[in-house]
């Protein structure tokens, strides 16, 4: 596992995962949103960033969390792990929500996203396992010699988290 994808729906915690895998197995993080919003209102055209994401891919390690279903097969060819945090929606609603609260009240922009929720972006995760997600398992079915790992809850997502930890350390 040196190079590593999370994928899911937002809110399904994905930056959060990435964050503590990266800690974890000393691995560089890169958020896509960030490297795609350049401010609140503004992202990178197409292809800077198709350029940004090749010269990330290209190095030796990485932990990388972001949708971008376009640059998706892009992305598994590269890697050698795709973590897939397929939860329900109104969990991923949910913590959206939560989110922006949580940002409003602090003034922290999380991970390049914009500070702003607006009725699209709600519409986008409530119809996320209708329109994104057999994309994505379509993608994923043709990646036999990626390790993929499909984690449908919080329960699985933490024996995830604990099985890679006991791998680390060596223990059984």
């Amino acid at each position: 596992m040196k190079r590593i994808l999370i994928i899911g729906c937002p809110g399904s915690g994905k930056s959060t995962l990435a964050e503590q895998l990266a800690n974890e197995l000393e691995l560089e993080l890169i958020h896509l949103d960030r490297v795609n919003w350049l401010d609140d209102h503004t992202t990178l055209s197409r292809q800077a960033f198709d350029k940004q994401l090749t010269l990330i891919l290209k190095k030796e390690e990485w932990v990388i969390d972001g949708n971008y279903n376009r640059t998706l097969a892009h992305r598994l060819s590269y890697a050698d792990t795709v973590i897939w945090l397929d939860l329900p929606r109104i969990i991923c609603l949910y913590r959206v929500i939560k989110r922006y609260v949580k940002g409003k009240k602090t003034n922290h922009q999380h991970h390049g996203n914009p500070k702003r929720i607006d009725r699209d972006f709600l519409k986008f995760i409530w119809r996320f396992n209708q329109t994104n997600r057999p994309k994505m398992k379509r993608v994923l079915e043709g990646c036999t010699d990626k390790n993929i790992f499909v984690l449908r809850n919080n329960k699985n997502i933490r024996i995830f988290k604990n099985n890679i930890a006991l791998m680390r350390t060596g223990s059984s």
